[in-house]
């Protein structure tokens, strides 16, 4: 089958650019015909307005991630409050340092959502994370009724999210609704997300991203997926968080990042989920308090779902 549209998904970037110069390179030999971006473009990574410039200068469009959202309205009567707690999101007022008016504005205005309509295809819905919040995804691991009602806002036939930094393709039948006498079955929905490209959260650490080809099947035509995994110099990451002053300003929490990146593991979110539901005195000390989680969460104990 030689497909006759090619289209690209980056997902979950997060400031990282030699992750990202490794996809470009490897673009130019896939040669999509488009290229769309699933959010949280940056923070977390010291690469910042010179990340943006270039997504800017290769026009792709782009949904709001949450990163994105925090970044655009820190510092504003809009803002969480939360997050202009500086000692327990360091990295956010950093990488907030680093942007410009004109990436501020490109972040505040990007879209929650994107269809995709493409005559003689199957058409496609792009967000971050869930509907109806880009602060919360859809896992590999949910059961088919929890993703089924998450979705419930989209009746596409194929739905392509990112936030979680994990790799998926799942099809998923929503439940049977009766109305009246007669009993309706909603058609099966197809949700991906191509990974993160940045900061994996499979254990993968490559930098990952999805191609969907538009190829005939059974006479129709349909979307089959390839999910790209790419090696990057982790080495470069790691000098630029120290030579950019990232690793200085972000402390411990960077140090987390750091590691996420290097093996793909969700450290960095994690973390957070865990921090959320500590006490004051613990919140307000980020280095104590990342020695502290370490003690009692990693792989096979996170404090995901705990």
């Amino acid at each position: 089958m030689n497909p006759s549209l090619r289209l690209a998904f980056l997902g979950d970037i997060h400031g990282n650019l030699p992750a990202l110069e490794a996809v470009l390179a490897d673009l130019d030999q896939q040669a999509p015909d488009a290229v769309f971006l699933l959010g949280d473009l940056i923070n977390r990574c010291p690469w910042t307005s010179e990340l943006l410039d270039i997504l800017r200068q290769r026009g792709w469009p782009s949904v709001q991630g949450n990163h994105d959202l925090v970044l655009a309205q820190l510092h504003t009567p809009d803002g969480w409050p939360g997050f202009s707690d500086r000692n327990r999101f360091p990295n956010v007022h950093w990488t907030w340092e680093q942007l410009h008016p004109e990436d501020l504005s490109y972040l505040l205005l990007l879209p929650h959502d994107l269809l995709i309509e493409i005559e003689g295809a199957p058409a496609l819905r792009l967000f971050h994370g869930l509907p109806d919040n880009p602060f919360a995804g859809i896992l590999p691991e949910e059961d088919d009724h929890t993703v089924s009602g998450r979705i419930e806002a989209y009746n596409e036939s194929l739905l392509i999210c990112g936030h979680t930094h994990q790799p998926m393709d799942r099809t998923v039948t929503p439940a049977t609704s009766t109305g009246g006498n007669e009993t309706v079955q909603a058609p099966p929905q197809r949700v991906m997300n191509p990974g993160s490209v940045g900061m994996p959260y499979n254990a993968d650490p490559r930098a990952q991203y999805l191609l969907l080809d538009l190829v005939q099947q059974n006479g129709k035509p349909d979307w089959q997926p390839c999910f790209r995994r790419l090696d990057y110099d982790f080495e470069r990451v790691a000098s630029a968080f120290r030579t950019s002053g990232l690793l200085d300003a972000s402390g411990a929490i960077g140090i987390l990042n750091l590691r996420t990146i290097r093996d793909g593991q969700p450290w960095s979110s994690d973390f957070q989920q865990w921090l959320r539901n500590q006490p004051q005195a613990v919140r307000s000390n980020a280095e104590a308090a990342v020695e502290q989680y370490l003690q009692t969460h990693g792989p096979n104990q996170w404090a995901f779902g705990s």
